[in-house]
């Protein structure tokens, strides 16, 4: 009877501990959440300052880790069997900072921790092809659509742990004779470092972008046309040599009409910085 009794006692304890958790949780997912009010108001401070956002907005920005990058990461025996049929006869030519290698009318050339090829006669891949035989975790970031009027230009950038490393890219310049141009940056992901770090809320971000673009742009019409978060790591060349280790953060990057080249605005400190 006693025992009864306990287990129906331990049982609503159980039942009222988990909704006490449940709360919590909901309470934390709040903290980190953009209300639809929030919304409402800075998309009417944007308006009110000539500026149109016809893309969704970030919600949620819970905390997040900061992300262990090495320096500059390339294998060179795997670059030029990449890059060349016959690496035995590429001819490796040295000058201050970098070197070259050459073959026929193909050159490859590692300077201040840049890689970059080009060959006008094509790489002879696609550059679907080259990602899935090479760089399988790269993605398409098909929201930076630079123009070139040679081509088209595509690029690739790194993924991890479902989150863009936006340092870490391939870009191809591809016409009609197929990739003529790879240039490369990255560094090796090592993986999230430390403890996690609160961000600045996606509408405190776009109140530091309108000063930027009010600073930059004047009064001028503008028109976000996409916003999101990644990872970004400015490398120096100086310093990014092997074996160093740098630390990747995360930044809101905003994407507007009348430019090709994003906005960051660091997400820990609510900075934007010049890219």
């Amino acid at each position: 009877m006693e025992w009864g009794r306990a287990k129906n006692l331990l049982l609503v304890f159980f039942i009222l501990l988990n909704l006490v958790l449940a709360g919590l949780i909901f309470m934390e997912n709040l903290r980190y959440t953009v209300t639809g009010d929030q919304e409402a108001l800075i998309r009417s401070v944007l308006a009110q300052h000539n500026i149109s956002m016809y893309t969704e907005m970030i919600h949620r920005f819970p905390p997040m880790r900061a992300l262990q990058v090495s320096g500059y990461y390339y294998n060179e025996e795997e670059l030029l069997a990449i890059f060349f049929h016959d690496p035995a006869m590429v001819e490796r030519v040295e000058f201050p900072g970098g070197v070259d290698f050459i073959y026929g009318n193909a050159i490859m050339f590692i300077d201040s921790g840049f890689v970059t090829y080009f060959n006008p006669d094509g790489l002879g891949i696609s550059v679907e092809a080259f990602i899935e035989t090479h760089f399988p975790d790269f993605i398409r970031d098909y929201h930076f659509t630079p123009h070139d009027e040679e081509g088209l230009r595509v690029i690739y950038r790194q993924a991890y742990r479902g989150y863009m490393v936006y340092s870490n890219y391939i870009e191809f310049l591809v016409t009609e004779r197929g990739i003529i141009e790879v240039d490369m940056q990255f560094g090796r992901i090592i993986g999230f470092d430390g403890s996690a770090h609160n961000l600045f809320a996606p509408d405190e971000a776009l109140i530091t972008f309108l000063q930027r673009v009010q600073a930059t742009m004047g009064n001028q019409p503008v028109t976000i046309r996409h916003m999101d978060i990644v990872y970004f790591l400015e490398f120096d060349a100086a310093s990014d040599e092997y074996g160093s280790t740098h630390h990747a953060i995360p930044f809101y990057r905003i994407f507007i009409e009348e430019s090709e080249m994003p906005f960051l605005i660091n997400a820990y400190m609510n900075v934007s910085i010049d890219v």
